[in-house]
C-alpha cells in the first residue's frame, strides 16, 4: 500500500514538472523574437524543415545583414537556382553572391555538423541561426555542442499559420518540447 502510494506521487511529481515545463517552453517558444537586428553577422545559416524559414533566411540576407546565406538540410535533389527563385523579383534583390547549400543534413543534430564543417572552412565567427521559434531551442542546444566557440544570434521564424488557438501549435510545440527533452537527456548521458 505504501509503495503504491509513493509511486503514485512519484509520478504525479513527476507529471507535474514535464506540465510546468511543457507550458513554459511553449510560452516561451511563441514570444521569442530575433535579437539584434542592426546588427551584421558572418553568415547567417538557415535549417530547412519549417514554414517561412528560407524565405525568412532569404531576406535577411537580401538587407544585407550577412555576405553569405548557408542553408542546411537541404534535400539532395533541389538546386540552388530553385531556391532562390522562390524570392519575390519586385522585393529587394538579392545579393550576386553566396547562397550555399547543405545537403548532407536530415537531423537538427547534423545540421549543425554540416553548418560547423562549412563555418570552419569559411572562418565565420559570428551567424545568425534561422529556424521556426518553436525549433530555436534544440537548434541552439545543437550549435553550441557542435560549435561552442561561435557566436549566434537568433532569428526564431513565427508560425504565424498556428496561433497559441490552434491545435497544430500545440501538436509541434508537444512534439519539440519531448525532442529537448529527450536530446537534453542523451547529451548529458554522453558526457558523462
Amino acid at each position: 500500500m505504501k509503495l503504491s502510494r509513493l509511486t503514485f506521487s512519484v509520478l504525479l511529481i513527476v507529471l507535474i514538472l514535464w506540465g510546468t515545463g511543457f507550458v513554459g517552453f511553449t510560452l516561451h517558444a511563441a514570444a521569442q523574437t530575433p535579437e539584434r537586428m542592426s546588427e551584421k553577422t558572418d553568415a547567417i545559416i538557415v535549417l530547412t524543415g519549417g514554414n517561412k524559414r528560407i524565405l525568412t533566411g532569404l531576406e535577411l540576407y537580401a538587407k544585407g545583414l550577412a555576405p553569405d546565406l548557408f542553408i542546411t538540410g537541404v534535400h539532395k535533389d533541389v538546386l540552388q537556382k530553385e531556391i532562390i527563385a522562390q524570392w519575390n523579383k519586385t522585393s529587394v534583390p538579392l545579393p550576386p553572391c553566396c547562397v550555399i547549400l547543405g545537403h548532407k543534413a536530415t537531423t537538427t543534430t547534423e545540421n549543425a555538423i554540416e553548418a560547423k564543417e562549412w563555418i570552419r572552412k569559411s572562418k565565420k565567427h559570428k551567424i545568425r541561426l534561422v529556424t521556426s521559434s518553436y525549433h530555436m531551442t534544440r537548434a541552439l542546444m545543437e550549435f553550441h555542442r557542435a560549435i561552442p566557440d561561435i557566436e549566434i544570434l537568433t532569428y526564431p521564424v513565427a508560425e504565424t499559420d498556428h496561433s497559441l488557438s490552434d491545435v497544430k501549435f500545440w501538436t509541434l510545440s508537444f512534439s519539440e518540447y519531448n525532442k529537448v527533452l529527450f536530446r537534453s537527456i542523451t547529451m548529458l548521458i554522453q558526457d558523462l
